[in-house]
């Protein structure tokens, strides 16, 4: 089975067991496991999740994350290679990327429009996402759907 793009959204739902789609990500991660199907993790989008999840950590009063469990389990992941680092694709498609926030109005932020760029040349396949957003950019293919 093909590989699905983990969105930032689904990774900070599934490490994060207060945030509001911890269920619903941590079911869409076991039904694409069910399904066959490999999650493919994207450094840009890890990157964003931790960003999110560090600040969640200091600011958070109540229930903040466990964040030396989750970059735990991050540092696992990237030593079993299962971060795919794709700085050199975002450096040669940045003006598409750029040009494709433009376009939306800032809709698709520059994360969101990567995607879009990435899997209109072919280099990832559907998307694993809870950002309505992105399946509003045409072509756009969202797992699930």
């Amino acid at each position: 089975m093909a590989d699905v793009v983990l969105d930032a959204n689904v990774l900070i739902g599934h490490f994060d067991q207060h945030d509001a789609l911890h269920g619903q990500a941590r079911a869409l991660v076991r039904e694409l496991r069910q399904g066959g199907h490999s999650a493919q993790l994207l450094d840009f989008l890890v990157n964003e999740a931790v960003s999110v999840l560090c600040r969640r950590a200091a600011q958070r009063r109540t229930s903040p994350p466990n964040l030396d469990t989750i970059l735990a389990k991050i540092l696992v992941l990237y030593g079993e290679d299962e971060i795919e680092f794709l700085h050199g694709e975002v450096k040669r498609l940045f003006r598409n990327i750029i040009e494709v926030v433009m376009k939306s109005s800032g809709a698709l932020n520059f994360n969101d429009a990567t995607l879009c760029m990435l899997q209109q040349e072919g280099i990832i396949g559907k998307v694993a996402t809870f950002d309505e957003a992105l399946g509003q950019y045409p072509g756009f293919q969202v797992w699930g759907q």
